[in-house]
C-alpha cells in the first residue's frame, strides 16, 4: 500500500467502522439500531421499520418507507440517478418518460416485505405498493444493458467496465401494485408493471415493459397468466 493510499485508509476508517457496526450488529439490538439510523436518513420512514444484517443501501435519502416495512438479510438496494448521456457518453433509452419524478427512487408501501438476498436497482425508479412481497434472490431492475443503440453498426458491450460510449442501457419505472408479489429468483426488467394482488412464480421473468394483469398467477419467461381469480371479487 502506497503512503497516499494509507492516509486515505486512515481517513475513511472511522466512518467504515461505524457503518460496519450498524449493518452487522445481530439480534434485536441490531434491528433497533438500524431502525434508528435509517429512520433519520430515509426521505420518509413510517413506524416499525425492520432491517436485517448485511443490507446494503446506497443513497438512503432517496428511499421512502411506509409502516411495518421489513427488509431481510443480504438485500441490496441501489438508488440514485445515473449521469445523463450528454455527461458520461452512454446511450440511454427511456421507456417511461412520464415517470421522471420517480427516477433514482425507491418507494416501499405499508406492510411490504423484501426477502433474503433480493436486489433492487432503482435508477429508473421502483415503487412497491402496500402488502407486496419480493421473494428470496429476486432481482428488480429499472435499468439494464441493451444490445441495440442509436448506432446500427456498433456492437454494444454488456459491462460497466466498457467505455461509456460502448454502452447502451434501457431505463424504465417498475411498479408493483398493492398486494402484488414475486417468488424466489424472479427477474423484473425495466418498465414492468405487476398488477394488484398478482403473483409471479419462481424463476420467472417479467420482461421489458412487461405487464402482469391484476388478480392472476403468472409464470414463465416471459411471465404469462396461468390462473385467473377475478371471480373472487364478484
Amino acid at each position: 500500500m502506497q503512503l497516499k493510499e494509507f492516509f486515505r485508509f486512515l481517513k475513511s476508517l472511522p466512518k467504515s467502522l461505524i457503518l460496519a457496526l450498524i449493518t452487522q450488529m445481530p439480534l434485536e439490538a441490531g434491528v433497533l439500531l438500524r431502525r434508528w439510523y435509517y429512520s433519520r436518513r430515509f426521505a420518509k420512514c413510517g413506524k416499525d421499520l425492520w432491517v436485517g444484517t448485511n443490507v446494503l443501501i446506497s443513497n438512503p435519502g432517496l428511499i421512502e418507507a411506509g409502516d411495518d416495512v421489513k427488509i431481510r438479510e443480504n438485500t441490496i438496494i441501489h438508488t440514485g440517478r445515473q449521469k445523463p448521456f450528454s455527461v458520461d457518453g452512454r446511450e440511454v433509452i427511456e421507456l417511461t418518460p412520464d415517470k421522471k419524478e420517480f427516477k433514482g427512487r425507491v418507494i416501499l408501501g405499508d406492510h411490504s416485505r423484501i426477502a433474503f438476498g433480493a436486489l433492487i436497482l432503482a435508477y429508473g425508479g421502483v415503487k412497491i405498493g402496500e402488502k407486496c412481497g419480493i421473494g428470496p434472490g429476486a432481482v428488480i431492475l429499472s435499468e439494464s444493458f441493451h444490445h441495440k443503440g442509436r448506432q446500427k453498426d456498433r456492437i454494444y458491450k454488456y459491462s460497466q467496465g466498457a467505455l461509456p460510449e460502448e454502452q447502451c442501457v434501457v431505463q424504465g419505472f417498475v411498479e408493483f401494485k398493492d398486494g402484488a408479489g414475486v417468488a424466489s429468483h424472479v427477474i423484473v426488467l425495466p418498465g414492468a408493471i405487476i398488477g394488484r394482488d398478482s403473483w409471479v412464480g419462481p424463476n420467472s421473468v417479467v420482461g421489458i415493459r412487461g405487464r402482469v394483469e391484476e388478480d392472476v398467477i403468472a409464470k414463465g419467461d416471459p411471465a404469462i397468466a396461468v390462473f385467473h381469480r377475478q371471480y373472487l371479487r364478484e
